[in-house]
């Protein structure tokens, strides 16, 4: 029987200013305007030209949708969370992990093992003969965010955000006093349903 690709690892392409900003920790999230299969735990990062090479491995979170990340410490996770992206992009994947491998994968030697007929589009999975080869490589450590106890497989166990809103919302409609001493925004716009999710989410506003 034949091995099957990767369903965890993906080869995604990624901008070198982008990735600049990654490995500086400038920017936390990667945003896509499409969805990441859910099994994808991380990304293996192909820097389009001039460097045309994979060399980063990034472990990732689920796709987050605005209003999510709630975290104004990386670059335009704000314009995320209040919509500006809309059109643009609509997913954002935290940067949870970042590791290189001890040397780059050119473009080349991907075409020459067989790994890649070209420079990823969008994504591909990685094929069973680069993942035999790639996980006995040794990694280097760039940053690691992912508390000891939590891991990709722990990651996988936990509850849906739709799930953790929906069960936020029943709870907090047991509590009404509670709801009116904060008062959540009220809607402007964008309908009071969605605001309210965002303030149970991430919290009043201060």
């Amino acid at each position: 029987m034949a091995s099957k690709a990767s369903q965890h690892d993906i080869i995604i392409s990624i901008h070198p200013q982008h990735l600049a900003n990654i490995i500086s920790r400038v920017k936390n999230h990667e945003f896509r305007n499409y969805l990441l299969p859910p099994s994808t735990k991380r990304l293996l990062i192909y820097e389009t030209s001039p460097a045309s090479a994979i060399r980063y491995v990034a472990t990732i979170s689920h796709g987050k949708q605005p209003g999510e990340i709630c975290d104004s410490t990386g670059l335009r996770n704000d314009e995320f969370d209040r919509g500006d992206l809309e059109g643009r992009v609509k997913y954002g994947y935290e940067i949870r992990k970042l590791e290189e491998f001890p040397k780059p994968y050119s473009l080349d030697d991907l075409k020459r093992n067989g790994w890649l007929n070209g420079a990823p589009q969008k994504y591909c999975f990685v094929k069973p003969a680069m993942d035999d080869v790639l996980k006995s490589v040794p990694l280097r450590l760039i940053f690691d965010t992912l508390p000891a106890a939590t891991s990709p497989a722990a990651e996988a166990l936990l509850p849906t955000a739709y799930t953790r809103v929906q069960r936020s919302m029943r709870e907090e409609s047991r509590s009404v006093a509670g709801i009116q001493k904060t008062k959540p925004p009220q809607s402007r716009g964008r309908g009071r349903q969605a605001l309210l999710e965002q303030w149970l989410r991430c919290g009043p506003s201060a």
